[in-house]
């Protein structure tokens, strides 16, 4: 996760190229599988590493 300062949130206007449908679906996979790395970390002290494929929005486990 990184923290920008200088994000600003996309006007109702929809003039913004960032701003489409899809975004809203990817950023909540995002975080559902961040969530999954955290509790699993918090539970059982293993660190889980995750790779999301964007050609068929599959997550897979990486054992490394």
């Amino acid at each position: 996760m990184i923290w920008n300062e200088a994000y600003r949130v996309p006007s109702d206007a929809q003039d913004d190229i960032c701003d489409y449908p899809l975004a809203r679906n990817l950023v909540i996979l995002t975080v559902a599988v961040a969530s999954e790395a955290i509790v699993s970390f918090m539970a059982t002290g293993e660190q889980r590493n995750f790779t999301i494929t964007l050609k068929d929005l599959a997550v897979r486990s990486l054992k490394l």
